[in-house]
């Protein structure tokens, strides 16, 4: 409810100060880790209506139906009546109250749905990727790393989603590539420490670009791009 009055940016950063509570509770209360001594929730022998999910080709499969699921209903959600009112929500909640719509239920429906979508989520990356679940496995280091997928795949965007996801996953491993090849031809070592400061200023870099350059991300970049190629090569 208090996050009614907050909207933009400073929404994901009221989600992210609730997290500070939720890592608390969830190490002091031992109700959440089912009284376990360790602290953590463990899983074994995953199956789903008789198929066994233990390769790790099956976690990928399991996961990427609940994907394809869950990204068809969010566009057609997007499309439908309820999504128009997110949108008009988002652009100008004053304007959008003028019209009709209700603002309160408008940024509550959108939290219901987008807190179900993301616990989805973190259940199946907790308990099917991981194996296993604690407190300190999701960490706020976690948190900024899906803020930075939304910013840089661009806010407001369903495939802007997935390419920054993409971006969040292959940008470390191409820096971890270059680097390592930058200094073996140059006969320097380069350590993990330095890659990893190396991944954090790039990133850095990137959000402050895409914020006042490009607001919308790859998703923007991406649709001007598809415009471009289709009267490719008129200039109009």
């Amino acid at each position: 409810i208090p996050s009614l009055r907050v909207r933009g940016r400073y929404l994901a950063v009221a989600t992210l100060a609730a997290q500070f509570f939720w890592d608390w509770a969830f190490l002091r209360i031992k109700w959440f880790t089912n009284y376990t001594p360790s602290g953590s929730v463990q899983v074994s022998n995953l199956n789903a209506m008789g198929w066994s999910i233990d390769t790790p080709v099956e976690r990928y499969l399991f996961c990427l139906a609940f994907l394809t699921v869950f990204a068809v209903l969010a566009k057609n959600l997007v499309r439908g009546a309820i999504g128009r009112e997110w949108m008009a929500i988002r652009d100008m909640d004053v304007a959008a109250a003028v019209i009709g719509i209700r603002p309160m239920y408008a940024k509550l429906s959108a939290f219901a749905v987008s807190s179900f979508i993301v616990g989805v989520a973190g259940a199946l990356w907790g308990f099917v990727h991981l194996g296993g679940w604690e407190p300190a496995a999701f960490s706020v280091d976690r948190s900024f790393q899906l803020l930075f997928m939304v910013i840089i795949g661009g806010l407001g965007s369903i495939m802007g989603s997935f390419f920054g996801a993409a971006f969040i996953v292959v940008l470390p491993i191409f820096l971890d590539q270059f680097l390592t090849a930058l200094g073996s031809i140059g006969g320097l070592r380069v350590s993990t420490a330095v890659i990893a400061h190396v991944q954090s200023m790039v990133f850095g870099a990137l959000i402050v670009w895409f914020l006042i350059v490009e607001p919308h991300g790859l998703a923007k970049l991406w649709s001007v791009g598809k415009q471009k190629l289709r009267i490719w090569p008129f200039p109009h």
